[in-house]
């Protein structure tokens, strides 16, 4: 007998069916729009309190970068006005123009990569009405972290429209996110440009004949991706090489690797031109790879700080700071790990085993719980039985499941042999397992469906 024989009140129309499917999906993006709101605003709320601002170091360095476009200098800062500013001591007071009869004095800045300088600048533009400071590009990020989360809907719900909600809605409740969103930096970038490249993938598998342009449009997220962090570098490597080898996309590439390279060059060229050979970027690995050792205690005197390492290189190089250019400390930097590689070269792989073993865990020293309903460990297992299901699943199950799997184990690798995956640097590493843990939920949906579908259901 079947269930609304037995219980007559269970049988509904089609129409009453539709009425309530409906009125569920409105009730859960009204959840998913308020829990957004709420997690965003709190932690905003924790991070930027007007008694104490917490502005990362070298974010208005990156806002005086993005002033310098208006004149046509790219990369550049007006270290004048930028002091001006800095003399204010005040994070939230707007960053004016040069007082007058003071002289501009352009410094060029190597540092670190310069494409967040142009984010910045959108953001100064978009958002005219806010005061000219962090505020502006907290916006912005608020504003795509919003899009974020009908582009995570609009990617799952293809395999079920409940999956696509629960997506959302977990995206909404991932710690890491939500903490990176709220930090004026470029630290939460990585996040959507990772989510668009997998989507590109998923799309292009999805819709042949629009494959082309989706792989056209992951190639020039890729090039944007490594005006922003040098370690965009191997994920495009191995994105382009994923594609090579996937048969459906491998007669394809030519125009996306054309459009990474026209979207990339500039950047290796300013780098190369300032460097006199080629250079990928001017930004600083040794120094990092320094800092990286000094995670574990060691005899050497590292540790896990900028201002330790610089004044390591100062005393025994004889280096003097530059915050526009590391170079030259990076060369003392460079000097200083390869003397500790060649006196204890099982301490450097000791080191990278840990801080490997404690990133891939979740468990550095400013790792966070992903979901505090879930250990980190537990998480990461799930995701990894996800991956499983999803390259038994195949399809575009396996598709994504290995892009996902493979920029997790690029990036993480490669952040590892000079730093660790921790807050900061768990951006790309996150969209990777949070595509794993969607896509092991949907496959056990799937399971469970096929397994109910063949249970006999007695009259």
């Amino acid at each position: 007998m079947s269930m609304p024989a037995l219980f007559p009140f269970l049988s509904i129309s089609p129409t009453r069916a539709l009425w309530l499917k409906s009125v569920l999906i409105a009730a859960a993006v009204l959840v998913i729009s308020l829990h957004w709101v709420n997690t965003r605003i709190s932690m905003l709320r924790v991070n930027e309190k007007e008694t104490k601002v917490i502005v990362l170091s070298g974010y208005y360095i990156y806002h005086g970068m993005a002033t310098a476009l208006k004149e046509g200098r790219v990369g550049q800062i007006d270290w004048a006005r930028f002091l001006q500013f800095d003399s204010a001591h005040d994070p939230l007071a707007e960053y004016k123009q040069l007082a007058p009869g003071v002289a501009p004095r352009w410094v060029s800045y190597y540092t670190l990569d310069i494409g967040y300088s142009f984010i910045v600048q959108i953001a100064r533009m978009t958002f005219r009405s806010l005061p000219d400071n962090i505020l502006r590009a907290l916006a912005l990020q608020f504003w795509v972290d919003a899009l974020l989360v009908v582009f995570v809907f609009y990617l799952f719900s293809h395999w079920n429209i409940w999956m696509g909600l629960l997506a959302a809605y977990l995206y909404a409740s991932n710690a890491v996110f939500s903490v990176l969103v709220s930090f004026a930096f470029y630290y939460y970038w990585d996040i959507p440009l990772s989510f668009i490249v997998l989507g590109c993938l998923v799309f292009a598998h999805r819709q042949p004949d629009l494959s082309r342009g989706f792989l056209a449009l992951m190639g020039f997220v890729l090039g944007c991706g490594v005006w922003l962090r040098g370690s965009w570098w191997p994920v495009a490597l191995f994105i382009f090489a994923f594609a090579a080898l996937t048969r459906s996309f491998r007669s394809k590439l030519l125009l996306p690797l054309m459009v990474f390279v026209l979207v990339s060059a500039p950047q290796v060229i300013r780098s190369s031109a300032v460097r006199g050979q080629l250079t990928l970027s001017t930004r600083t690995v040794w120094h990092v790879a320094l800092v990286g050792l000094g995670y574990y205690p060691n005899p050497y005197g590292l540790k896990n700080n900028d201002g330790v390492i610089f004044e390591l290189t100062r005393k025994k190089y004889g280096i003097e700071f530059r915050s526009e250019d590391y170079y030259l400390h990076d060369q003392a930097a460079k000097k200083e790990f390869l003397s500790i590689w060649h006196d204890d070269p099982w301490f450097i792989i000791r080191s990278f085993e840990g801080r490997l073993k404690d990133s891939v865990l979740g468990e550095t020293e400013t790792s966070v719980l992903t979901y505090l309903f879930l250990s980190n460990r537990t998480y990461r297992l799930l995701c990894l039985l996800g991956l499983a299901a999803m390259i038994a699943r195949g399809g575009e199950w396996r598709l994504l499941g290995l892009a996902a799997a493979g920029m997790y184990t690029t990036y993480v690798l490669v952040t590892c042999v000079f730093y660790f995956v921790g807050l900061a640097y768990d951006n790309v590493s996150e969209v990777a397992l949070f595509v794993c843990f969607i896509g092991g939920v949907d496959c056990l949906r799937y399971g469970v469906t096929r397994l109910a579908a063949r249970v006999p259901v007695r009259e």
